[in-house]
């Protein structure tokens, strides 16, 4: 049986360099070797963005994410897509799974104090603070075997792997603990060189940007003359988006011998040649949009199926009734 992979992220609008670095590129470099999952969690989105005119956006936003990830590289054929909030056992999971897990670990979770900084709420929800253990319950509903995260979200598997320890220490059970998989280049620094690459600070470089659009945005890189006046963003996107070219070009860098336009041309021609594959891979999915609805449905259905059937075994471990079950049992004693 092929090991399984989960990865995914919030359907919160168009996907960026960030995104690509951050999971995108391990979860597609690693796919041939994995059962795949990706999960778009719109229920993860509520809890920073939950008014009206944003859970308007969650059904488009989710379609183009599915493009935006086959564009990026992740196989349709090989990777099961699925909407999170169409899986009812989720909740029933994270009901669980809530009783073992201190408020105190979660609190102290390395990404929750940077979502809360940027959720635009005048006090952190509940949902927020228990964001890891929904995490967990997708994690455990899937019997994933890996999970690519970035850095800041080491934790979240962390806590899923203390819960099902905890759960199969005292129930004697035996459920798969999931391990994560990072890579150094987790975060990518915006355009403007002094944030991390986001669509709210309006300082990231889109999948679907054009041509133009990156030329506009190298352009308007600010320029550093050396390392001693601080990072130098086109130098940095060469570095990891040419990482075989770096060296030649850094070594000129520094001897003064590279030119601002020089470094924007290579800089340009790099993320062509990154881009242009993407959109080629995107274009068939763009005009013909039910074949992406079909997919999310397809794979949501399935999902629905294994998300079943590991609550159904969550509770049998930890002992709590099945009524039908009971029922079936009182009808088989009644007919003998």
């Amino acid at each position: 049986m092929s090991k399984i992979m989960l990865s995914g992220g919030r359907p919160t609008g168009k996907l960026h360099l960030g995104h690509y670095v951050g999971a995108f590129k391990t979860f597609a470099d690693m796919q041939k070797d994995y059962d795949n999952y990706f999960i778009i969690s719109d229920i993860h989105m509520l809890t920073t963005k939950s008014t009206k005119k944003e859970i308007d956006t969650i059904f488009e936003n989710s379609l183009n994410m599915i493009i935006d990830a086959i564009g990026m590289g992740i196989d349709p054929k090989q990777t099961t897509f699925y909407l999170q909030s169409q899986i009812p056992y989720l909740s029933h999971i994270f009901g669980i799974f809530q009783n073992y897990v201190k408020l105190d670990r979660v609190n102290n979770t390395p990404s929750l104090v940077e979502m809360s900084k940027h959720s635009n709420q005048d006090e952190v929800s509940l949902g927020l603070v228990a964001y890891p253990v929904l995490e967990a319950a997708d994690i455990f509903a899937l019997k994933a075997d890996i999970v690519p995260v970035g850095k800041d979200n080491i934790d979240h598997v962390v806590i899923t792997q203390n819960i099902i320890k905890y759960i199969n220490e005292e129930f004697g059970a035996d459920f798969k603990i999931p391990d994560y998989i990072t890579t150094d280049n987790n975060h990518i620094v915006g355009t403007d060189g002094s944030n991390k690459m986001s669509k709210s600070l309006d300082n990231a470089i889109y999948i679907r940007d054009s041509h133009e659009e990156v030329i506009r945005k190298v352009n308007n890189m600010k320029w550093v003359d050396s390392y001693e006046n601080g990072l130098n963003v086109v130098m940095e996107y060469i570095k990891i988006f040419a990482p075989d070219q770096y060296e030649c070009i850094n070594n000129a860098y520094i001897s003064n011998k590279l030119t601002e336009r020089k470094a924007k041309d290579i800089l340009i021609e790099v993320l062509d040649n990154l881009l242009t594959p993407m959109r080629e891979r995107m274009k068939p999915y763009l005009e013909d949009r039910e074949k992406v609805f079909e997919l999310l449905y397809n794979g949501t259905k399935k999902v629905k199926t294994i998300a079943d059937e590991s609550m159904y075994e969550l509770r049998e471990a930890i002992g709590l009734v099945d009524l039908e079950s009971h029922k079936r049992k009182l009808v088989k004693r009644n007919e003998n």
